[in-house]
């Protein structure tokens, strides 16, 4: 399945920006696209995982060919399940975190486990943290309870698992149940079984929606959408590269930052030297929240147009676009609001070969 993404930032980059070097190790968009993750593979959390590597919550692992795989139904350990809770919900502690006998200073996980432990969120068993051991669904439902309770209202608990015995997780796992977290297997949650990583992510996206306790104010978080939209499009059309350069340092993340930079040589590369491309934009557009919560925002820009001339050679067309689709904005651990990710409405855009990207 194609899914496009960053359509501006890939127009805008390919045919204005000369290649800065600065750039060159970054990550770049190849690195967003996973072998093992489409909607015929993983139907029930593609979306979730898609959305998760696109905002830099998850990584890949990337094989000797440079291929990417996510490995969806592979078991998650508990380090890697608290470093992806940690990244997902901007977590961070200044209390006093236990110490762990199997956790040392240098090791990558160390960091997470200790602000999830100074959160209260992991307690460990007889002075070990145990990460590399797989992690069971009973823990990994209490783990989320826990980072998420004091930013979200549980309903009442309701239907009950046959297989929960009443013990510390059993609140933890029905309150999530209650609030649609977890959803179980009938009648069953399977508390001791193993997780998988697509669970892992799958519990973790629908809790981070539900985290409504300090939401940013919906008229500028749009001021701020429709500025950058704006201002990107006043650069691109007057080749003003620092200023872009400097829109995609400051407001961009993700995928949508390394789709733009890695357009610097794919443009030539699929069209040749003497290609040009010249555009002009409505600065009349409507700008709407469609959903927010503490952390995440997916807001909608409807009834934007592009104006589009490219040259190849003695040979020229001009189109005319219609943009409006769907920004993912996330806020970093700075606390400062990123766009991180694009998708059109008009799925037509998705055949456009300098800027569609396989999904």
């Amino acid at each position: 399945m194609k899914k496009f993404r960053v359509f501006l930032a890939g127009l805008m980059t390919a045919t204005l920006l000369p290649f800065n070097a600065a750039f060159a190790a970054e990550k770049t968009s190849d690195m967003y696209i996973a072998e093992d993750v489409d909607p015929e593979s993983i139907p029930y959390a593609y979306e979730q995982i898609d959305d998760f590597m696109s905002a830099d919550i998850i990584d890949g692992k990337v094989d000797e060919e440079g291929y990417v795989y996510v490995k969806p139904y592979d078991n998650i350990t508990r380090a890697q399940f608290v470093k992806m809770l940690v990244n997902a919900l901007n977590l961070k502690s200044d209390a006093p975190a236990k110490t762990f006998s199997d956790v040392k200073a240098d090791d990558w996980f160390a960091p997470y486990v200790e602000i999830a432990s100074g959160l209260g969120i992991v307690n460990g068993n007889n002075g070990k943290f145990n990460p590399n051991e797989k992690i069971k669904r009973n823990h990994m439902a209490a783990f989320i309870h826990r980072a998420v309770k004091a930013d979200v209202t549980f309903k009442p608990i309701g239907k009950t698992f046959t297989d929960v015995p009443n013990d510390e997780f059993y609140t933890p796992i029905h309150e999530a149940a209650a609030n649609g977290i977890i959803n179980g297997y009938g009648d069953t949650f399977k508390p001791y079984a193993f997780a998988t990583r697509a669970q892992g992510i799958l519990m973790i996206h629908r809790a981070l929606w539900q985290q409504k306790s300090d939401l940013p104010n919906e008229q500028e978080l749009e001021d701020f959408l429709r500025s950058h939209i704006l201002a990107e499009n006043k650069a691109a059309e007057t080749m003003d590269t620092a200023e872009l350069t400097k829109l995609y340092n400051s407001n961009t993340t993700g995928y949508y930052r390394a789709m733009g930079l890695d357009s610097l040589t794919m443009y030539e590369d699929i069209y040749g030297d003497d290609a040009e491309m010249s555009m002009k934009a409505d600065e009349e557009f409507n700008v709407d929240t469609v959903s927010l919560s503490n952390n995440y925002a997916k807001i909608e820009v409807t009834d934007i147009q592009y104006y589009l001339e490219m040259k190849f050679g003695n040979d020229s067309f001009k189109m005319d676009v219609d943009m409006s689709g769907e920004y993912s904005l996330k806020k970093d651990a700075n606390g400062q609001w990123k766009i991180y990710n694009f998708v059109p409405y008009d799925e037509e855009l998705e055949d456009m070969p300098l800027l569609s990207v396989n999904k």
